[in-house]
C-alpha cells in the first residue's frame, strides 16, 4: 500500500472514529454554544487532523484537486473578509473564531477532494454520518424513556423533550432529520440487505426522536425534506420506498404511545413565531439604518442591545429581555455586521450550490438538495452551525458529495510542499492542545460554579480561559471586589472599577453593570452609581437582579449597622 493510499485509509478511519465515538462526547458543563459545549472541542480535534490528512495528500500527490465550486468558495471566503477592514470594526475580534471556522469548513471541502474517493468509498462516508445519526438516537431515545431523575447525565427527566449530546432540542431535531433523509436517500442507492435493515432501523429511531422533541424546525425540515426525496426514491424502487414510508408512520404511532410525546408543547405553541418574530424585526430595522457596511463585525450584541432600547425608549418596542448574540437567522446576522458583502457572498455560495443541481434530472436534483434542507433551514431559524460543529462538517460532506457527483474535478501542479506540510503538522496539533486544554477548562468552570461554597483556586489552575473569558473575568472581577471591599482598599476597589469601565465598552453584559453598580457605591460615588444604574436598566428594562440591586445593597448595609451596634452595646 502506498502513501496515497495509507492517507486515503487514514482519512476513512479518522472519520469513522468522529461519527462513532468523538461526535457524542460527554462531559458536564454550564451550557452555551461553541467551544462552550464540550463535545464540540472533542469534534473540531477530529476536524483539524482531517484538514490536516487532506493537505498531506496535496504534498504527496504534489497537485490539488479542484471545482469551479471550490474556486466560488473561497471567491466567497475572500468576500467575507472585506468587512474586517471597514472602519467600524472596533470590536472585529470577537468575529475571529467564527472566520476561522468558515476557513476551517473551506479546508475540510478542499481536504475531501484530495481523497479522490471511488464511487464505493464515498457511500462509506455517508453511512458513517448514518451511524452517527443512529446513535445520537438511541442516546436521545434512552434520555426521554430509561433516565432516572438522578443520574450521572445531569439530564432533566421533566423536561420533556430530549436534546441528546447537543443540550438543546431544536439541534437535536435538526441533525436526526439530515441523517434521517440521508438514510432514506441511500435506502435507494445500496443493494446490500443488511445495511438496509441498518438504514430501515435509522430512519424509525430518528422519526421516533424527531416526535418527540416536538421541534418546529425539526417538523418543517423534514416535511420539506420529504416532499423533494419522494418523487426520486419513488420512481428508482417503489417498493423500497413504501418502506420507508412505512416505517416514517411506524415511527409516528410509537412516538404517540408515549402519554406526553405530544402534550409538552400544545399545538398553538408549534404554531405561533414567538420570540423569533421580534428579533427578526428588529434585526430588519437595524439592516435598514445601514444596509451598506453594518454595524461592523463582532458588535451584534452590543448593537441590537443600544438600539432595542432605543426603540422602547420612544415607545416603538413594548420593554422585553433583548439580550441577544445572535438574530437566530444566520442570513440577518450577516447582514446587521457586515452590511451587502458577506450578503452577496452567501448568494454567491447558494446560486453556485444550486448550479451544481443541474448536472441532475429534476427528480434526482430535489433528492439532493433534501439532504442538506435540515441544516439549511434551521440556519434561518436559530444557529445550530455555531451551537453543533458537527453540524458544520456533515453540511461540508455533503455539499462534497452533490459537488463530487456533478462535476469533473481538475488538478493543478503544487511545488510548495514544505511550508503545506508545516502547515498540516502545526493545525491538528495546535487545535488538539487549544481543545485539550479549553475541555479542562470547561471541568474547572463547571465545578466553580455548581459549587455551593465555591474556591477561587479552582479558577487559579486555568490556563486556557480565552472561551470564557467574561465568565472568567466576572468571577475574578467580583472576588476581587468582594475582598477590596471587606478590607476597605479604595486603590483596589478603583482597579475594579477602571478595568470594568473597560470592559462594559465591548461586552455590555448585565452583570458587568453590577459590579460596577456595587463598586461605584462602595467607592463613595452615590451619582455615579445611580446613573450606572439608570443606563443598565435602560438597557435591561426586565433584568429582575437590576431592578432589585439598590434594595439589596441598601439591605445589606442595615444588616451590617446592626450587627456592628449590637457588636458595640455588647462591648459596653
Amino acid at each position: 500500500m502506498d502513501i496515497q493510499q495509507k492517507l486515503k485509509t487514514s482519512f476513512l478511519i479518522t472519520f469513522a472514529l468522529l461519527m462513532g465515538l468523538g461526535a457524542h462526547y460527554f462531559q458536564h458543563n454550564q451550557g452555551g454554544s461553541g467551544l462552550e459545549l464540550a463535545q464540540n472541542n472533542v469534534v473540531w480535534i477530529f476536524f483539524s487532523a482531517l484538514i490536516g490528512i487532506g493537505l498531506w495528500k496535496i504534498t504527496e500527490a504534489q497537485k490539488i484537486f479542484y471545482s469551479r465550486f471550490t474556486i466560488i468558495f473561497l471567491i466567497a471566503f475572500l468576500l467575507f473578509l472585506i468587512p474586517l477592514f471597514y472602519p467600524n470594526n472596533t470590536l472585529a475580534e470577537q468575529s475571529y473564531t467564527r472566520l476561522l471556522g468558515l476557513f476551517a469548513g473551506f479546508l475540510l471541502f478542499v481536504s475531501l477532494q484530495q481523497m479522490r474517493f471511488s464511487a464505493k468509498f464515498i457511500p462509506r462516508l455517508l453511512l458513517l454520518i448514518v451511524l452517527a445519526g443512529f446513535l445520537q438516537a438511541c442516546y436521545s431515545l434512552m434520555q426521554d424513556y430509561l433516565l432516572p431523575a438522578d443520574n450521572i447525565f445531569g439530564y432533566n427527566v421533566g423536561y420533556g423533550r430530549p436534546y441528546g449530546i447537543f443540550q438543546q432540542p431544536n439541534v437535536l431535531a435538526s441533525f436526526m432529520a439530515t441523517t434521517l433523509i440521508l438514510a432514506g436517500y441511500l435506502l435507494q442507492k445500496i443493494a446490500c440487505k443488511k445495511t438496509q435493515a441498518f438504514l430501515l432501523i435509522t430512519v424509525l429511531l430518528n422519526m421516533w426522536v424527531i416526535t418527540i422533541t416536538m421541534s418546529r424546525t425539526g417538523y418543517l425540515g423534514i416535511m420539506i425534506a420529504l416532499l423533494l426525496l419522494s418523487p426520486w426514491a419513488y420512481q428508482q424502487h417503489k417498493k423500497r420506498f413504501t418502506i420507508f414510508i412505512l416505517t416514517l408512520l411506524l415511527a409516528i404511532g410509537l412516538a404517540s404511545l408515549k402519554g406526553d410525546a405530544l402534550g409538552t408543547r400544545s399545538m398553538d405553541n408549534l404554531k405561533e413565531g414567538g420570540a423569533r418574530i421580534g428579533m427578526y424585526l428588529h434585526s430588519v430595522h437595524m439592516i435598514e439604518e445601514k444596509p451598506l457596511i453594518g454595524y461592523g463585525y463582532g458588535s451584534f450584541e452590543k448593537s441590537y442591545l443600544v438600539t432595542h432600547a432605543e426603540r422602547v425608549k420612544k415607545g416603538e418596542l413594548p420593554p422585553e429581555s433583548q439580550h441577544l448574540t445572535h438574530p437566530h437567522n444566520d442570513t440577518l446576522f450577516w447582514a446587521v455586521e457586515g452590511g451587502i458583502v458577506p450578503i452577496f457572498a452567501l448568494l454567491l455560495l447558494i446560486i453556485s450550490f444550486l448550479m451544481l443541481l443541474r448536472a441532475f434530472k429534476l427528480t434526482h436534483a430535489f433528492a439532493l438538495l433534501a439532504l442538506v434542507i435540515p441544516i439549511a433551514l434551521h440556519t434561518q431559524t436559530e444557529y445550530p452551525l455555531y451551537h453543533s460543529a458537527l453540524h458544520w462538517l456533515v453540511l461540508i460532506v455533503l455539499i462534497f458529495y452533490i459537488d463530487n457527483e456533478s462535476e469533473t474535478m481538475q488538478a493543478q501542479q503544487f511545488r510548495p510542499t514544505f511550508a503545506l506540510r508545516i502547515f498540516a503538522l502545526l493545525i491538528p496539533i495546535f487545535a488538539t492542545l487549544f481543545m485539550v486544554s479549553n475541555l479542562y477548562t470547561i471541568s474547572k468552570i463547571t465545578e466553580y460554579e455548581r459549587s455551593k461554597n465555591p474556591d477561587i483556586k479552582l479558577l487559579m489552575d486555568i490556563v486556557n480561559p480565552l472561551v470564557f473569558q467574561d465568565r472568567f473575568d466576572f468571577h475574578f472581577s467580583y472576588f476581587r471586589l468582594s475582598i477590596a471591599i471587606q478590607l476597605n482598599n479604595p486603590k483596589e476597589i478603583q482597579a475594579v472599577i477602571d478595568w470594568t469601565e473597560k470592559t462594559l465598552e465591548k461586552t455590555p453584559k448585565s452583570f458587568f453593570y453590577i459590579i460596577l453598580y456595587i463598586a461605584y457605591k462602595h467607592n463613595n460615588q452615590p451619582e455615579k452609581a445611580q446613573q450606572l444604574l439608570e443606563y443598565a436598566r435602560y438597557l435591561y428594562p426586565t433584568d429582575g437582579q437590576l431592578a432589585n440591586i439598590d434594595k439589596q445593597l441598601e439591605s445589606q448595609a442595615q444588616k451590617t449597622l446592626s450587627n456592628a451596634q449590637s457588636t458595640a452595646q455588647a462591648t459596653d
